[in-house]
């Protein structure tokens, strides 16, 4: 047991001392945060310039109504209120008068937009008020070289639409402002439930907030991806270079493979509970400067590190066991591939457990093993509570799942260790778990 406990704690020290573990425990929150950051700070920043468009207005309508909408988006839409600087580009209308040959005509507009004369054109309907079926006379069709700038489009739609309906309303003698009053929608709140305090007293329902639960489930289960990323791969890369270096053979000369290989994982156990606790830490002092703190209970946090844990033994082993059997770094990569595919499982189920986590897909996929740790946790972060038998079962299901890895895992670590030449097949792993 004593060089059990040498291994791991050198494989501990091994591991955070290096430069990559610290830049990525400081870097992780820049890559996952950096996106939104980085959309608030370029905000308004990127594209102020003003959008010039052809109208060809063959219904003779919708010109004067358009520009009333780029007047109030130009003033009032991309204004922000607070600091009263732009925050998107200006749109100017050129009013283009329709020609017999729409197509010569359709044309000449879009040799301008290449020369970016303009930025795009429309074309109005001729028929567009009276609506009817879809056909260049009752539509609006936007022409532009960039299809991926969707926003004028999304602007002409909604005024346009506003504008068809007010004209249709007055034409049927019904008030717009009457009709619009209406249809105004009713909002639905979305509250949780009422509940009774420990003095008895009934505690109101409040109100629930969509992207913390969300937010909350999500940023475990990432986290503990991230975790078992960060200590397997290392795993893997570092039995690989004691092979190919020949340091396996004379570690081996004092310990017994099922003792290193023992001692690896629990070294790197040691180094992914780091770098949760670190996560967790700063998670937590940011809820509570937001008096959020109560939204990951204490036990919640107990059984994330457990089932971490064994998600370390579970994959760190299969790892391992790849990485001993190979003798260079691509032979390693084609053959941990296949273990890649389970530990994606959570990711492909996100959508769906999320939005009902306690259905029959979710409760069943919860409980296979390779998917447990991630799931388990994560549907135990989202109201309401998983029923007692799911934990139990998925613990002891994951616990037996890690037994038969590690066991799998040091038979084929013994023999592949000290192999040399082309890698073994799934067929002769297979024979080294089954034969020793």
């Amino acid at each position: 047991m004593r060089k059990i406990w040498t291994v791991a704690a050198r494989e501990y020290r091994a591991t955070i001392k290096t430069k990559t573990f610290v830049i990525a425990i400081v870097l992780m929150p820049v890559f996952m945060g950096g996106g939104l950051a980085m959309t608030k700070l370029t905000k308004g920043k990127l594209d102020t310039g003003v959008k010039r468009i052809g109208v060809v207005d063959r219904s003779g309508k919708m010109f004067a109504a358009l520009e009333q909408a780029v007047e109030k988006h130009n003033t009032v839409d991309i204004v922000d209120e607070t600091t009263k600087k732009l925050t998107g580009p200006k749109y100017a209308l050129e009013n283009v008068a329709p020609e017999a040959e729409s197509d010569a005509q359709l044309l000449a507009l879009s040799e301008r937009v290449n020369k970016k004369e303009l930025f795009a054109f429309v074309e109005v309907g001729a028929k567009v008020l009276e609506g009817g079926p879809d056909s260049p006379e009752t539509m609006i069709r936007y022409f532009s070289n960039q299809p991926t700038y969707d926003e004028i489009r999304r602007w002409l739609s909604r005024s346009v639409s506003e504008r068809v309906q007010s004209v249709r309303l007055k034409e049927a003698g019904l008030d717009p402002a009457i009709v619009n009053r209406a249809m105004q929608p009713v909002e639905v709140d979305s509250m949780g439930l009422y509940t009774r305090a420990a003095d008895g007293r009934v505690k109101q329902a409040e109100r629930t907030n969509f992207g913390v639960a969300f937010g909350v489930p999500f940023g475990l289960m990432m986290l503990m991806f991230t975790a078992i990323m960060m200590t397997t791969q290392p795993m893997l890369m570092g039995v690989l270079e004691e092979k190919m270096q020949r340091i396996s053979e004379v570690l081996l000369g004092s310990i017994r493979p099922g003792e290193l290989m023992f001692g690896k994982l629990l070294g790197h156990v040691g180094v992914a509970t780091t770098l949760v606790a670190f996560y967790m830490v700063g998670g937590l002092f940011v809820a509570n400067q937001y008096g959020m703190s109560d939204l990951v209970p204490t036990h919640l946090i107990v059984w994330f590190v457990v089932f971490q844990s064994l998600a370390i033994f579970m994959y760190g082993a299969m790892f391992l066991a790849c990485g001993a059997c190979c003798s260079d770094t691509r032979e390693a990569h084609n053959l941990v591939l296949p273990l890649m595919l389970p530990l994606m499982i959570p990711m492909f189920a996100l959508g769906s457990i999320i939005e009902n986590p306690h259905s029959t897909f979710a409760t069943w996929l919860s409980l296979f093993p390779p998917a447990t740790p991630m799931l388990i946790v994560m549907r135990m972060a989202m109201p309401p509570a998983v029923a007692s038998w799911q934990i139990i079962a998925g613990m002891l299901g994951t616990i037996a799942a890690t037994a038969f890895c590690v066991w799998a895992a040091g038979r084929i670590f013994r023999v592949g260790l000290l192999m040399q030449g082309k890698p073994p097949k799934l067929t002769d792993l297979a024979k080294w778990v089954v034969r020793g």
